[in-house]
């Protein structure tokens, strides 16, 4: 998550700062939070989509329930700022929080916000975004995406001794974010045979969707916490979605990527931005993976090319910019 990033920046300047974590009743999160000693929240929250659905009618009970929770916890835990990096799940906090007259940053990672954060931005004080053609109003403020910068720090020995991988063939990860992506998954079972003919494969299914195959040359996992860093000092190049998380955790990494978007609008706009800085390619649906992979791979000037507008786009110092403006508000 990358909120964390922007917790560790502020925990450095400020030793005696105080965090409470809401998030979804989903025990991923709660785990997730779990691991960096914050008090944590789950509440409920309704999510509003861009079709018809049934689950409309649940919106606004589950919406006044997690903006209840909210208050709670906002008039118990009497916080100087809150931060929220949007979705349907921060819509009830950032209300409460408006309610109470405490001060509001978003943070949109996004290069097309969401529903529930165009209208949380009119809530908050300001707003941090990770693509620079956001930043068009005066509380916008272009800071890029936060990521942990630990994330450098892994080790090409733990990643091939928790995979069984050597250095004589690439090694890929392929991956779908936090949740999975059982297109993806199923493209994996599909051409198996051949992706592990010419690669090594790491392969992050998401959890509850691990996939039963074996060979030496595949390793898959269901979720990756902190090992995450040693299978990317293995990795020669990716396959995944296009949420901003996972792009820009490829450019602080310099890894070549596929980018395969889901079919809203968010994801294929921040593709097309990064296909278009050339730190990116796009999937081609109507050719096989493994053709794809290989001619990215048997071309290393483009590969050369990709690291190195992949180093441009890197958010080396978003955590910082953002801890900056959360500063402004601290009393």
């Amino acid at each position: 998550m990358p909120h964390f990033a922007v917790v560790d920046t502020l925990k450095k300047k400020h030793p005696s700062i105080r965090f409470h974590y809401i998030g979804s009743r989903r025990k991923l999160d709660a785990d997730l939070v779990k691991t960096e000693n914050l008090p944590f929240t789950g509440i409920f929250a309704g999510k509003l989509r861009r079709y018809f659905s049934w689950q409309y009618l649940l919106v606004p009970f589950l919406t006044l329930m997690g903006f209840f929770q909210s208050l709670w916890v906002i008039t118990r835990f009497r916080p100087q700022v809150v931060f929220s990096k949007g979705g349907y799940v921060s819509f009830p906090v950032a209300l409460a929080a408006f309610l109470t007259r405490r001060p509001l940053v978003l943070h949109e990672s996004d290069s097309v916000m969401g529903i529930s954060n165009r209208v949380i931005a009119r809530l908050a004080k300001k707003v941090c975004v990770s693509f620079p053609a956001l930043e068009q109003k005066p509380k916008y403020v272009f800071t890029g995406n936060p990521v942990r910068l630990w994330l450098k720090t892994g080790s090409e020995q733990r990643g091939q001794k928790m995979t069984g991988f050597n250095a004589d063939r690439p090694t890929v990860l392929i991956w779908g974010g936090s949740q999975g992506a059982q297109q993806i998954n199923q493209m994996v079972q599909k051409e198996f045979e051949a992706l592990v003919k010419h690669f090594y494969i790491i392969h992050i299914t998401g959890q509850a969707k691990l996939l039963h195959l074996n060979h030496p040359h595949y390793k898959g996992f269901d979720y990756v916490g902190q090992e995450l860093r040693d299978l990317y000092a293995i990795t020669d190049l990716a396959v995944g979605r296009a949420g901003a998380n996972s792009l820009f955790e490829m450019a602080l990494m310099q890894k070549p990527y596929i980018v395969m978007p889901l079919k809203n609008a968010d994801q294929q706009a921040n593709a097309t931005y990064f296909v278009q800085e050339g730190a990116g390619v796009m999937f081609n649906e109507d050719r096989s993976l493994v053709d794809q992979l290989k001619n990215l791979i048997d071309d290393p000037l483009r590969m050369k090319a990709m690291k190195k507008a992949l180093k441009k786009l890197a958010p080396v110092d978003a955590a910082e910019r953002i801890g900056g403006v959360i500063e402004e508000f601290l009393k």
